[in-house]
């Protein structure tokens, strides 16, 4: 009897720390990177947007198959935003500065604006991804 007690303990502890608490893999990634999720834009340099954009991408590994595609096109857009700030040669930081601005050639600006376009292009996906982590995590996305 004490064997089987300990089983079922010992599988009670398993199962426990194999279901992260009773929160899915993709629950859970969004749970960790929350912070950066609900703050999108807030902060307007290279560093932030390396940050949601990873945050999109991790929650975009885990994420179920019909919203998958929507997390990595997010990833996407703003991994992209930061390459086009780095190839224009201007930080995103430093985007109000006029004088650093009139400084970049007009092929770049024309690259940050595409970029910047695709960005901003993102609406359905945001939708998407924040309709479905309420509905499958239960988690409020602003």
């Amino acid at each position: 009897m004490t064997r089987f007690v300990t089983s079922i303990v010992a599988a009670t502890i398993l199962l426990a720390s194999l279901s992260g608490c009773g929160q899915s893999p993709y629950c859970k990634a969004v749970d960790d990177n929350k912070v950066a999720l609900n703050s999108l834009g807030e902060q307007r340099t290279n560093e932030a947007y390396r940050q949601y954009a990873r945050a999109f991408r991790t929650v975009a590994n885990v994420a179920p198959d019909d919203v998958r595609e929507d997390w990595a096109k997010l990833a996407d857009v703003t991994d992209g935003v930061v390459a086009a700030q780095n190839k224009a040669g201007i930080k995103m930081e430093d985007m109000l500065d006029e004088n650093e601005v009139t400084k970049v050639p007009t092929d770049k600006l024309k690259l940050l604006n595409d970029a910047y376009q695709a960005f901003n292009d993102t609406g359905k996906e945001r939708k998407a991804v924040v309709e479905n982590v309420k509905a499958e995590c239960d988690i409020t996305l602003t």
